[in-house]
């Protein structure tokens, strides 16, 4: 496995290097041309190995200078006086809050009873009193009918009465009570 240090590579280099010259030594040695010396496929091999180890070197110096940088950034950000931050609203605060907000929001909104006592702005007559007595039997009565609801509710919401017994029961008494006379 190829290391990532960079000492390590540096020294891979000057290995490479020192194969090539000794290879190329041997060529010309043997009294090879220089075209011939550049074909050659164990000259090749060694160019390719030195190439690969300078791009790693070269990799190696600019992740070594982005953690310089990183570190740089990082102790001027501790130099720097600190931000202050705006305070968060506790959850418990905000909720209270909010259902206000949301109870107003009903309230603002007209029911039907506030549509019917609410005068119409388009008519140019003014409201009579027969009209406003009219109105007011209407909310009454309205009144009278949301009370008959609540209390119908509330006749449902009691416990029901125990069934009666089987009906076989009430046969026999029926059987046993002598027949009233009839009355003429």
């Amino acid at each position: 496995m190829a290391s990532k240090e960079k000492g390590v590579r540096q020294g891979q280099k000057t290995y490479w290097e020192r194969k090539l010259s000794q290879r190329i030594e041997i060529l010309t040695g043997n009294g090879l041309a220089a075209d011939m010396i550049e074909k050659d496929t164990a000259v090749k091999k060694l160019r390719a190995k030195i190439r690969e180890t300078i791009n790693r070197l070269k990799t190696i110096e600019n992740k070594e200078m982005k953690i310089e940088e990183m570190a740089r950034t990082k102790e001027e950000k501790k130099a720097a006086p600190p931000k202050e931050k705006p305070k968060k609203e506790k959850a418990s605060e905000k909720a209270p809050a909010e259902k206000a907000k949301k109870k107003k929001k009903k309230e603002e909104k007209p029911g039907e009873q506030a549509k019917e006592a609410a005068p119409k702005e388009d008519k140019a007559a003014p409201v009579t009193e027969a009209e406003k007595e009219e109105k007011e039997t209407k909310k009454a009565s309205a009144k009278e009918e949301k009370d008959v609801k609540e209390a119908k509710k509330e006749t449902a919401e009691k416990p029901k009465k125990k069934p009666a017994k089987p009906a076989e029961d009430k046969k026999e008494k029926t059987e046993e009570k002598p027949a009233e006379p009839e009355q003429e």
